[in-house]
């Protein structure tokens, strides 16, 4: 394998795939069709009640039938579902519809770092991973603030032809990820001729061996756990905010530029985890879990530029902690099932989403969206306090 070709079509199909140009305002063309804030708030937890169902079956599916065809995969059910945001103005349609992006994000999610992480490692390369990784992230985030900065143009295409454009960011995806190699560690000569009988049965040995290592493995566990609470608590925090921006007197037309601003932080994030290499986990965790939960807490201001700057912080130290967890397992996985694990961890990310999005929610509206901010805050930096804490009895023993 020519592995400097294949990090370059990576790196291709993650430009590609963060032009996302919908993503940005899916609410505000929801909004303009008819329907309610209501109706919005069902179709999120939708999407992600979905991402957490599929999240460990679709890294089962990338392990059985490879990763190259599950990116493949992912590009047209993509496609498909902004075909049927348009189809129709019927509800449960749009709901159908918010099930199959979520599916589509779950086939990429795993496969991706999967396909990286063993393309280095057939080369003898796999200490290059994080460097990789992190170059990943910042693309794609870096593609995201941008169609963030033309959600103007977007909106004035109107909701038909930015998801018709959608279709065509899907099949460009397909394409792309044509254009990339297998990467194949242990022989599995016989995957391409397998039937659905035994593949079925393949992606339920799956689960029991994902079960099974992550009982054998708690750390493993307890490192998804914890970047998965940071991350949700990061991003929950990152939709309460553009109302809340809002309510402390930024024009509602200049709400993109925070949005950008925030961006660029997790950009900087991106660059930051390769840097932090010198610093171990355990450090890491407590010191990114405090700094995330008094982040969190000042993004609650009754202050634009400290609310900006809190949600900058806290989403350039997720991930951070993101990236280096991830990294950090990576050690731990065999290739047959790499795709499946990393999947584990997206799930749990999905699950606390699940969770602290509408409890968020609620506590915004019976409390004060700082007080909310405050818990989550508190919630990060506890977590940060306890894995610390777990990784120094284990290093004692």
């Amino acid at each position: 394998m020519n592995v400097k070709k294949q990090i370059s079509r990576l790196y291709l199909y993650e430009i590609v795939s963060g032009l996302q140009i919908v993503d940005t305002v899916w609410v505000f063309f929801l909004l303009q069709r008819g329907f309610s804030l209501g109706q919005v708030g069902i179709a999120e937890g939708v999407f992600h009640a979905v991402s957490m169902c599929f999240e460990i079956p679709s890294g089962m599916v990338s392990d059985t039938i490879g990763r190259r065809r599950t990116l493949m995969l992912s590009g047209i059910v993509s496609a498909m579902a902004a075909f049927f945001m348009i189809a129709s103005d019927n509800f449960y349609m749009i709901l159908l519809a918010m099930g199959i992006n979520a599916v589509s994000y779950n086939l990429v999610s795993g496969t991706r770092e999967a396909l990286t992480y063993d393309s280095l490692l057939v080369t003898g390369q796999e200490e290059m991973y994080l460097k990789v990784a992190s170059r990943q992230d910042f693309l794609y985030e870096a593609l995201f603030a941008f169609t963030s900065l033309m959600s103007v143009v977007t909106v004035s295409l109107g909701y038909k032809k930015a998801y018709l454009l959608g279709i065509l960011q899907g099949i460009l995806c397909t394409f792309c990820a044509s254009l990339l190699k297998e990467a194949v560690v242990e022989e599995k000569e016989n995957r391409e001729k397998m039937s659905l009988g035994i593949m079925a049965k393949e992606v339920a040995g799956h689960f029991v061996r994902t079960a099974k290592f992550l009982r054998k493995t708690p750390k493993v566990a307890w490192r998804m756990a914890y970047s998965g609470l940071v991350s949700a608590a990061v991003y929950v925090v990152y939709m309460l905010l553009q109302d809340h921006l809002v309510a402390v007197g930024l024009e509602p037309g200049f709400l993109g530029i925070p949005l950008l601003l925030i961006s660029l932080c997790t950009m900087a994030g991106a660059v930051l985890a390769e840097k932090s290499r010198k610093i171990s986990s355990r450090k890491l965790y407590l010191a990114g879990g405090i700094l995330t939960g008094l982040s969190l807490t000042f993004a609650g201001r009754n202050s634009l530029v400290l609310s900006v700057m809190g949600g900058g912080i806290a989403h350039c130290v997720s991930e951070v902690i993101m990236l280096r967890t991830e990294t950090e397992n990576q050690k731990f996985f065999s290739s047959e099932s790499r795709a499946t694990m990393v999947s584990a961890g997206s799930m749990a990310y999905s699950v606390f989403m699940t969770i602290l999005s509408p409890g968020a929610g609620a506590l915004a509206d019976v409390l004060s969206v700082p007080e909310a901010f405050a818990l989550l805050g508190l919630l990060a930096a506890a977590a940060g306090v306890i894995m610390f804490c777990r990784m120094r009895c284990e290093n004692e023993k």
